[in-house]
């Protein structure tokens, strides 16, 4: 997310593996400790820190040993980089400041960066702007540069530190167990710039207190990764731009926003589409948990059995707008759950359907999170009880 850098001429390369290109001399320095946090996976596991720099905050980086681990057959399964070739270049760009490009094919469910956060919140410090401030100030000076580089969307009443994390913490609902929610803040984590159409997906391990990035889709030599800030994928380009204005100072240029051909044009059309599934679906919800609410037509007059075959295709339309449309990780995932859920419903005679769309959401979920990540154990778990025929 970050804005505006001066271009100067190509230094050399601070890293082995990691590139920099057309970044000011001023901020190499900066950017050391930076390109020292990002992890690259290879059949040995972790490229080696230059051990000739001073220690920065490579003290707070671990590797991914991926390696040792199984993988899942088939294009869900964690694809390893060869240990031979480069992945990824920090370059400095004319209108989206520092930006993160591959160096070579990715494919999808490929752990392309991970690293520790400068600072991780609980869900219930997350709004206490002092706890903030607090966690900045137990960072070392060489990370405190480091943090006070990234981007900053200026945002009202907020101190320099509180809106710098505001502008670029992520969200980690969803990887906590019990819903503890939360957010946290990496150094080059916040060098990956937004598209409405994202490239990577966010995870966040607990156990390793690592915030991770997986290509969820083909990434091609010299390609921007980027991910989504906005968990609104189903918004209009004109009301994702303001609201892109109004909370982080831009407005984004990807390809469904600024099409620059006549498949991207019917962007809008394909969203609007998804948005008329999703509320297609909670009208079948609405009904079925109807009870006695006389603006509802009765659950027995419509049937229950009709309700879940509407259900079922309205989200298998919307499955495939997002594959059309390219936004697979979690709107595709979400979808696979709500599938199997509905699905269930049938009894048992939608036993075999249900384990067919929860095979597709743990896929998804292996691809989009990794193999550890806590909503693809649970999936497991489910999926386990689905294939016994018992419920959970």
């Amino acid at each position: 997310m970050a804005k505006g850098k001066k271009s100067a001429k190509r230094p050399q390369s601070l890293s082995p593996r990691i590139a920099l290109e057309n970044v000011a001399e001023v901020d190499q320095h900066i950017l050391v400790a930076q390109l020292d946090g990002l992890c690259v996976v290879d059949d040995s596991g972790i490229i080696s820190v230059d051990k000739t720099r001073p220690d920065s905050i490579t003290q707070n980086v671990r590797a991914i040993e991926l390696a040792a681990r199984p993988s899942i057959p088939g294009p869900a399964g964690v694809l390893k980089p060869r240990p031979e070739d480069d992945m990824l270049q920090v370059i400095s760009t004319p209108d989206r400041g520092l930006a993160v490009f591959s160096t070579r094919k990715i494919k999808a469910g490929t752990l392309v960066l991970a690293e520790h956060p400068l600072i991780s919140l609980n869900k219930h410090e997350e709004n206490d702007y002092s706890t903030v401030e607090r966690e900045f100030s137990k960072l070392s000076r060489a990370e405190q540069k480091v943090y006070l580089r990234l981007f900053d969307a200026r945002k009202s009443r907020m101190s320099r530190v509180v809106s710098i994390y505001y502008s670029n913490c992520y969200n980690c609902e969803g990887f906590r167990p019990g819903g503890q929610g939360g957010s946290a803040i990496g150094a080059l984590s916040s060098r990956l710039n937004h598209s409405c159409v994202p490239n990577v997906q966010f995870s966040y391990d607990e156990g390793s207190n690592e915030m991770r990035f997986y290509a969820i889709r083909d990434i091609s030599r010299g390609k921007e990764l980027s991910s989504n800030y906005d968990k609104s994928v189903f918004e209009v380009a004109a009301k994702r731009r303001r609201k892109q204005q109004m909370y982080y100072g831009f407005v984004c240029r990807c390809e469904a926003c600024e099409p620059k051909n006549e498949f991207w044009v019917k962007s809008d059309e394909r969203r609007l589409a998804m948005y008329d599934a999703v509320r297609a679906v909670q009208w079948c919800e609405r009904r079925l948990a109807a009870e006695g609410d006389a603006a509802m037509v009765d659950k027995a007059q419509v049937g229950e059995a009709e309700l879940v075959e509407e259900a079922l295709s309205s989200l298998t339309r919307l499955e495939g707008l997002l594959l059309k449309e390219s936004l697979v990780g979690v709107p595709l995932a979400n979808t696979y759950r709500s599938m199997a859920k509905w699905a269930e419903r049938k009894g048992d005679h939608g036993d075999d359907e249900a384990v067919k769309w929860k095979v597709k959401e743990l896929e998804m979920c292996i691809t989009a999170f990794g193999r550890d990540c806590q909503r693809t154990r649970d999936i497991e778990v489910k999926l386990e009880a689905l294939q016994a025929g018992r419920s959970i």
